[in-house]
């Protein structure tokens, strides 16, 4: 099935949950503001950001990182941090990962820890979205093969209507990072 799920919208709604969240006005929340740098949001707020991002599109985000992820396909984090540091397999793999990281976003020997704290609003935006890129290839009640989105943001089929769900944001990841390791690092699977 097609993604209806529009970036922009997915944008306009994190910038609405983090202005609760935060208590700020959502007029001051860019796509491209860091929630850590720029809106001094904490671990919490970010896992709620998912949490009610999950919620309103009726998807489950991933709860674990993308580098967690290559520890479980590679055995160890060798080939994508050095030194405590990320290595350019790391940085083109979270560039690769459901957040789309942007290139300039990092870079090369950047601690990990880092990465969380530049990650935007755009960032959780199109990892939202992009879970909907695995959608089923037919809705599982009437076989109909396109989605679109409900009147309260919902992906349903449009020929039935029923909800339609995503494979799990966990699942995706690792699904990327095998895919990653397959491609650009096949001497480390």
């Amino acid at each position: 099935m097609n993604n209806p799920v529009e970036l922009n919208e997915v944008i306009v709604s994190a910038r609405e949950i983090l202005a609760q969240l935060l208590a700020i006005d959502a007029a001051d929340i860019a796509p491209d503001s860091s929630l850590v740098e720029d809106l001094s949001a904490d671990s919490l707020d970010i896992v709620d950001l998912s949490f009610q991002l999950g919620r309103l599109y009726g998807c489950t985000l991933p709860k674990t990182s993308v580098l967690e992820h290559a520890v479980t396909v590679c055995g160890s984090l060798d080939a994508f941090v050095l030194e405590g540091g990320l290595t350019e397999a790391g940085k083109a793999l979270l560039e690769e990962s459901l957040s789309v990281y942007a290139s300039n976003q990092l870079r090369v020997g950047m601690k990990p820890a880092d990465v969380f704290a530049v990650t935007t609003v755009r960032n959780w935006a199109e990892q939202c979205r992009g879970v909907f890129n695995y959608l089923p290839a037919v809705c599982p009640e009437c076989g109909g093969e396109h989605a679109e989105l409900n009147e309260r943001q919902q992906v349903v089929c449009s020929s039935c209507s029923a909800r339609v769900t995503p494979v799990d944001g966990d699942e995706i990841s690792q699904r990327l990072v095998e895919k990653f390791v397959a491609t650009h690092l096949s001497a480390v699977a």
